[in-house]
């Protein structure tokens, strides 16, 4: 399993030494065995600090012989140029260094993207079965399996407890027929990747359907029993009180629901703002 880059190194004619890192900089750039890697860390430690460090010791190749109060002891297999280069082992070659406690708070500025949801990027395999992540952003998802998605969400910030992630990871990913599975199992690190991804979309949601999601941005604690009737009225303003068009509500897919949602929105806001002006 490949997850680092081989940094490359030159002795200058002063003779200091030059290493050049290169790691990821942001959830775009990870393949998926780094993904892998970075969620299983996240799962385990919750100091983003601590985080990094492992992060930037296995994307960068490093190997820590020494932690001291002021910095680490380490060596790295370097890609040398040809004049540096070990003549038995062609431009491969480990290095010791020692990396000073500024300059590791300085490499794992590289890893602030893990500090976001914003752009996260999901696992595209997961779960015991091998299921396939559905469209990163939620289309050709029905309106039904969203409306799910989003109560289980709100349901785990409000309980914790990771049978929300489940039932959401359930319908996420799916088999290579599009079918959902119910029995599928999920490592813990598969489940925090599935809350990240759903908070990415909602952040991106919240920007693309900017009436409908308002109250979102407005913040304000949610209760569980807030939960039901706001989606009863999603219900509602779709169907316009019409059970008879229940079901193709549910069927439809969940972004051209939005869109209508955020139409009706964006229009009772105008009603509202020309009330005011002629009141």
């Amino acid at each position: 399993m490949k997850n680092q880059n081989l940094p490359s190194f030159l002795i200058h004619k002063d003779g200091t030494q030059e290493f050049n890192f290169k790691a990821p900089s942001s959830w775009a750039e990870l393949s998926e065995d780094q993904l892998r890697y970075v969620l299983s860390i996240m799962s385990t430690f919750q100091d983003h600090t601590v985080i990094k460090c492992y992060l930037l010791a296995r994307f960068c190749g490093l190997t820590v012989h020494k932690y001291t109060r002021t910095g680490w002891k380490c060596s790295v297999k370097c890609d040398e140029s040809g004049e540096n280069g070990d003549a038995k082992t062609g431009k491969v070659r480990k290095r010791v260094l020692y990396i000073s406690a500024a300059e590791i708070l300085s490499l794992l500025k590289n890893f602030d993207f893990i500090d976001s949801f914003t752009d996260f990027r999901p696992l595209q395999v997961a779960s015991d079965v091998q299921l396939k992540a559905v469209n990163s952003l939620l289309h050709e998802i029905s309106f039904y399996d969203y409306l799910n998605i989003e109560k289980n969400y709100q349901l785990f910030m409000l309980k914790q407890e990771d049978r929300f992630l489940l039932k959401m990871a359930q319908l996420m990913y799916r088999t290579a027929g599009g079918s959902a599975s119910e029995t599928a199992k999920f490592e813990p690190y598969e489940l925090l990747g599935v809350f990240m991804w759903f908070s990415s979309v909602k952040e991106y949601f919240a920007a693309n359907f900017p009436h409908f999601f308002r109250p979102a941005r407005e913040g304000g604690e949610l209760r569980r029993e807030d939960i039901l009737p706001a989606m009863q009225a999603q219900i509602r303003a779709l169907t316009d009180g019409d059970v008879t068009k229940l079901q193709a509500v549910y069927n439809t897919d969940c972004w051209a629901a939005l869109t209508e949602l955020d139409n009706k929105a964006r229009e009772a806001e105008e009603f509202k703002k020309r009330n005011r002006q002629n009141s």
